[in-house]
């Protein structure tokens, strides 16, 4: 189990660093994120840096912010990086 946890825990690093990029990329800042979601800007850098968990629905209104599509993709039929490393 302890592989479960060590995986979500990377798996997590990964997702809010692609997450950061893609605001630089769209220029959105963590105050315009807070806005939308209305949250405090600590709570989003709370959240980014994992000090604490970022809930589900906040997770997919960035997602949508950010015009990014969070399909979950059966395991036999992925095959990204993260599957290959962290999750077999």
């Amino acid at each position: 189990m302890e592989n479960y946890k060590q995986s979500a825990k990377v798996g997590q690093e990964m997702i809010l660093t692609y997450l950061k990029n893609r605001m630089k990329e769209q220029k959105v800042t963590q105050q315009e994120v807070a806005d939308t979601l209305e949250v405090g800007r600590t709570t989003v850098v709370r959240w980014f840096k994992m000090a604490t968990p970022m809930p589900l629905g906040s997770y997919l209104e960035i997602c949508g912010l950010l015009k990014l599509r969070p399909y979950l993709i059966p395991a036999e039929d992925d095959n990204t990086e993260m599957q290959r490393v962290f999750f077999n």
